[in-house]
């Protein structure tokens, strides 16, 4: 079926014709689907195809018939015959999946795994065939035509029987049966592994009840074995649920040790984490395929450009010519037609400089007549110069085209992105576990909240709730409250401010407790621990999505500057990624600290060259056409990619959400006012800390106030100094940071030894 879909793809349309004397070349680069390839005959190579499948299939037929001596004639007998005298009478089996096979591909529906499919009816013949040999040897089974086991089953029985006896024929004819069950899918490695189980299982228990065995080696060992295994009622880390009727995958541990990582939690730190889970079922609905249809988002479209060739050589005549006036010497190499801009591509001549093109963009806005001109100079790769025009029969870009092209579907991304589409016509998808965050700029209508509905989208459509949960700030109150209902959510978009700075704690209290769980695990991010932790203990990955930053800056800086940076800098492994967006990326807004540790940046329209500078360290975004017309930057890239991003309909939006929640059923999300509550109501979570007496010792006598002088005394991290110097400050022994000077003591040494103990006392009962 590889080589069908092979013959599929349809490469990319280029036109190259002569249209003046310098020999200038136009090359439309379009979408790969748009591209239909002809026979001699014009038939499309689509329709080619399926003739083609239907002939092998009515073939297929045929033959079965003649199996059956089905009134095929003299020519389904001899074809008959040479089947069953070489393959036998199971080949009848190669015959029925052929025609199931055609059948899936004619009707373009993807089974389970056409290679796992194929691999299982291979080793079921085998294992038929085996059979019939064995039967021909033994009961001179081949006297009934259709239980011939043909050459293939002869050979095989004979050369089993000769190098491993009768013994080991049967041990392989077991062995490709259980092999053609695991490749259907029927049993999964789990349960080969629980079998294996059983009899080292039985050996441990008579091992343990064994007289001579202390009873505190036993006490010891099930005390080990509590420590490493949460049972199924005791409630722990639940931000993983699982559906019902999963299969549990068979996880392999290093040779030196086998870890079930399901760690133990204590009552305070199951209040963060905890909610229950129903197995996504919904009464009177089943659950629907997964990943969702396409035809959700809509037609793919077509975003190729209907502007005549002629105009756009005029216009590239008209390029070279006004550079002419400023005495500036190129030729046209190539012209690109993007689906918001036309590319034109110049050779400069030698001695002429990149900065004068670039100086002269305005003037060649002028006599160019468009609105906005931008120059690209040099274009990465190429020897060339880009002058970049709006087109003027501009298209959008479905998400659809960019979910289904390729470098979405086998780009191997933990958390793909569908960014949007390139001007020479590429599909750019990134993952965004590589980035690992990502800072969007644009102005109102620049199509900055299309962009973060599009990468909601694409999250969601390629990893399930189990796989994937998000954490939507939304100060603006309208742009995220259909994604209340999302399952993939942790809790419904928050839009007070300071519900917000307390969701980038709990964010903080998540990295910090997953970095407890790989140290105990001894592995170093999310995807070694899912890989040894079982599939009900696995973590997903967690994406922060803050669609208005300034709002938060201005309510809470300090708090949200720091929450933010401490996740940009250290969440990467645990599998935490943030999605920050704002509308005017001043200075103070975007930080020093947030854009040195956010390196991935999508910049739509902003209105000056200052902005541009602040998000992309250039200029240029200034210049963009709005509606999804953006600059892309990432570290691998020397310089921004300008893109056209995805439409996304609200409607296909809706329709997306009810699909998920008819799948795996209505969010179950985290209640983070109880949280606060109780994080309000009660001491500082930290006051358990074993040092907070000796840190307030240090601050009394020293009437300091200071995290790096305990970090020093106590020798202790930074991180852990500054929560104790906290949670001091909310027992009310010291002051609250202001500024650049030194905090406050409130209360003399006997004050602080009372409040010390009545809250201690608090904290015990």
């Amino acid at each position: 079926m590889k080589i069908f879909r092979l013959f599929r793809r349809n490469g990319r349309e280029q036109v190259n014709k002569d249209k003046n004397k310098r020999g200038n070349t136009i090359r439309n680069r379009r979408n790969d689907s748009s591209g239909k390839d002809l026979f001699p005959l014009g038939i499309s190579s689509g329709a080619a195809i399926r003739a083609l499948l239907v002939v092998l299939f009515l073939l297929d037929l045929f033959l079965v018939a003649s199996f059956f001596r089905f009134r095929t004639g003299e020519f389904g007998a001899v074809l008959n015959m040479y089947l069953v005298n070489i393959f036998g009478g199971a080949v009848l089996l190669l015959l029925i999946y052929a025609a199931y096979a055609i059948l899936m591909e004619l009707f373009a529906k993807n089974g389970k795994s056409a290679l796992r499919e194929t691999a299982g009816t291979i080793c079921l013949y085998l294992c038929a065939a085996l059979v019939l040999g064995m039967g021909e040897l033994t009961l001179k089974t081949a006297r009934i035509y259709w239980l011939s086991p043909g050459f293939v089953g002869t050979y095989l029985t004979r050369s089993l029987f000769r190098y491993v006896g009768v013994t080991g024929a049967v041990i392989t004819g077991f062995a490709l049966l259980i092999a053609a069950v695991w490749f259907y899918g029927f049993v999964s490695g789990e349960d080969f592994r629980e079998v294996l189980r059983l009899p080292g299982g039985l050996a441990k228990s008579l091992f343990r009840w064994a007289p001579g065995k202390s009873a505190k080696k036993t006490e010891k060992a099930e005390m080990t074995k509590a420590g490493t295994r949460v049972k199924e009622k005791t409630k722990g880390l639940v931000l993983v649920r699982r559906h019902k009727g999963e299969e549990i995958a068979h996880i392999e541990a290093s040779p030196e040790e086998d870890l079930d990582i399901t760690l133990p939690m204590d009552e305070g730190e199951r209040e963060d984490y905890e909610f229950e889970s129903t197995g996504f079922d919904i009464e009177g609905m089943e659950p629907g395929r997964f990943p969702p249809p396409l035809e959700l988002f809509g037609e793919c479209g077509d975003y190729s450009s209907d502007i005549d060739e002629e105009e756009i050589a005029e216009n590239g005549r008209h390029v070279i010519s006004t550079l002419a006036e400023f005495n500036v010497e190129a030729e046209l190499a190539e012209t690109i037609v993007g689906p918001t801009v036309i590319q034109y591509r110049l050779q400069l001549a030698p001695g002429i400089k990149v900065s004068r093109v670039a100086g002269l963009a305005n003037d060649m806005a002028v006599a160019l007549a468009v609105p906005s001109l931008r120059v690209e100079a040099p274009i990465p790769g190429k020897p060339y110069v880009g002058i970049e025009i709006p087109n003027p029969s501009r298209k959008p870009v479905n998400l659809r085209s960019i979910l289904e092209h390729p470098s979405f579907v086998e780009g191997g991304n933990e958390l793909p992105l569908g960014i949007g589409v390139a001007v020479d016509g590429r599909h750019v998808s990134v993952g965004l576990e590589k980035l690992p965050h990502l800072l969007v700029a644009g102005t109102t209508g620049s199509g900055k909240s299309v962009f973060i509905s599009c990468c909601i989208a694409s999250l969601c459509y390629s990893r399930r709730p189990d796989e994937l949960k998000m954490l939507l700030i939304d100060p603006k109150r309208v742009e995220m409250k259909m994604y209340d209902r999302l399952p993939h959510t942790l809790m419904p978009p928050v839009v007070d401010a300071k519900k917000a700075v307390h969701a980038l704690g709990w964010a903080i209290r998540e990295m910090e407790k997953r970095y407890e769980m790989f140290a105990q695990a001894r592995v170093r991010n999310l995807k070694g621990f899912n890989a040894r932790a079982l599939p009900k203990d696995r973590l997903p990955s967690i994406v922060i999505i803050i669609d208005e930053l300034a709002d938060l800056m201005f309510t809470s800086p300090k708090e949200v500057e720091d929450y933010i940076c401490r996740l940009a800098q250290m969440a990467r492994a645990t599998g935490i990624h943030l999605i920050i967006a704002t509308q005017r990326p001043s200075v103070n807004v975007v930080t020093g600290l947030i854009k040195a540790n956010v390196p991935a940046r999508v910049a739509f329209t902003l209105p000056s060259q200052t902005d541009s500078r602040t998000i992309l360290d250039i200029a240029g975004a200034e210049k963009l056409l709005g509606s999804g017309d953006m600059l892309f930057l990432t570290p691998r890239l020397t310089k921004p990619m300008r893109l056209q991003g995805p439409m996304l309909e609200e409607t296909a939006i809706n329709r997306f959400i009810d699909y998920l929640v008819g799948t795996f059923g209505e969010p179950e999300h985290i209640d983070l006012d109880e949280q606060m509550e109780s994080k309000g109501g009660q001491d500082s979570p930290f006051l358990d800390d074993p040092l907070v007496e000796e840190a307030v010792d240090i601050i009394l006598q020293s009437g300091i106030a200071s995290a790096s002088r305990l970090q020093r005394q106590l020798r202790i991290g930074f991180t852990r100094a500054a929560r104790l110097v906290d949670a001091i400050e909310q027992m009310g022994i010291v002051g609250a940071q202001d500024g650049a000077r030194p905090r406050e003591i409130l209360v003399d040494e006997d004050e602080a030894r009372q409040i010390l103990e009545e809250h201690l006392r608090g904290g015990g009962a």
